[in-house]
């Protein structure tokens, strides 16, 4: 063969490889932006995702509803101490205290333990307790400490800062304080524990375009006609009366929904979120959001999938429901029911 046939053959043998090349670059490109996409930090471990081991779910990485990590709008209700998941330290003063000077003895004593603590009062008046007000004046007062929350069960250490925090403010004040048992809250802060290890669940639905992408104000106009609302942190929820959440929609590209951008976005994908252990209502509630992935599937022209793209056709929605029937009743069986207000503090 002649040089330029050599020379020809070696030209052609560098353009196949780089046209080959060049479709690797392609198919991988294609591979990190669909699962930029689609990918989820969360296990959805009805819809067969790998669950946590075992071991302190401090160490464990879990969702914040911030959620939900997702910070909404709704109207929690005021937290008030419960025996069932606080441990209780009770004030008894000689006479009523004012409600300010209490504050100021919280604010001046010890640093407080790593859990959330909340402070109520007597009113005689009422015969009943309510939320320290700076205005009140009482003889009694509560102080209650979380023992459970989705960062993972009260320690020893927790009850002692707590403690030390309590009979501070006792002595400021002119109070006896009179602690709850150490042995038994500490048990109680693992079963709860492990009732959050068991229930927390959040399911994501996702709904990933046919063809072409979704276009952001037809998003929007089936996101409202179906009672959602478009809120701060870029997700569209639907809330009861009440002002719960019952469900979220939140785009699966970047970025997160804004009114403004609704008009020109397009996006590929969608994710429904439904907080089992937060969501009011139980399998009803699921049931509706379940109803509402479909039609909006159906008027987009979507399939629903799960984080690992698999398809949830209705046998596998079954069998979610299913397995909600279990968690719903484990839930009722400690007296905290999805939704309620116990539910809401500890899944926080």
């Amino acid at each position: 063969m002649s040089e330029l046939q050599l020379g020809l053959l070696g030209i052609g043998a560098l353009v196949v490889i780089g046209v080959l090349a060049y479709n690797k670059l392609q198919e991988a490109r294609l591979k990190r932006q669909s699962e930029e996409a689609f990918g989820s930090p969360h296990d959805d471990v009805l819809l067969g995702g790998k669950a946590a081991a075992p071991g302190p779910r401090a160490s464990r990485e879990r969702i914040e509803p911030t959620l939900s990590g997702m910070p909404g709008e709704s109207a929690a209700p005021a937290a008030m101490s419960d025996s069932g998941i606080d441990f209780v330290a009770t004030l008894e003063a000689q006479k009523a205290v004012g409600g300010d000077a209490v504050s100021a003895a919280i604010v001046d004593g010890p640093a407080g333990p790593g859990k959330a603590v909340s402070w109520d009062g007597y009113n005689p008046q009422t015969s009943g307790w309510e939320p320290l007000a700076a205005a009140g004046a009482y003889q009694r007062l509560r102080a209650a400490m979380q023992l459970a929350d989705r960062k993972g069960a009260a320690n020893e250490q927790d009850l002692s800062d707590f403690s030390a925090m309590a009979q501070s403010v006792a002595g400021a004040i002119g109070a006896e304080c009179t602690l709850a048992e150490r042995a038994a809250a500490l048990a109680r802060a693992q079963q709860l524990d492990t009732l959050c290890a068991e229930v927390d669940v959040q399911i994501g639905l996702n709904l990933v375009a046919r063809s072409g992408s979704f276009q952001g104000t037809k998003i929007r106009a089936f996101a409202e006609a179906n009672g959602f609302s478009l809120e701060r942190d870029g997700r569209f929820c639907c809330r009861d009366e009440a002002g719960l959440e019952l469900y979220a929609l939140s785009n699966s590209e970047a970025p997160a929904f804004s009114a403004e951008g609704m008009k020109t976005i397009a996006t590929r994908g969608l994710t429904l979120l439904f907080d089992v252990a937060r969501a009011p209502g139980s399998l009803a509630t699921f049931d509706r959001f379940v109803r509402f992935a479909r039609a909006m599937a159906e008027t987009l022209s979507a399939g629903i999938v799960d984080d690992n793209r698999r398809p949830l056709d209705d046998a596998a929605l079954g069998r979610i429901r299913s397995q909600l029937q279990v968690l719903y009743a484990s839930m009722e069986q400690q007296g905290i029911p999805a939704g309620s207000p116990l539910a809401l503090r500890l899944f926080s």
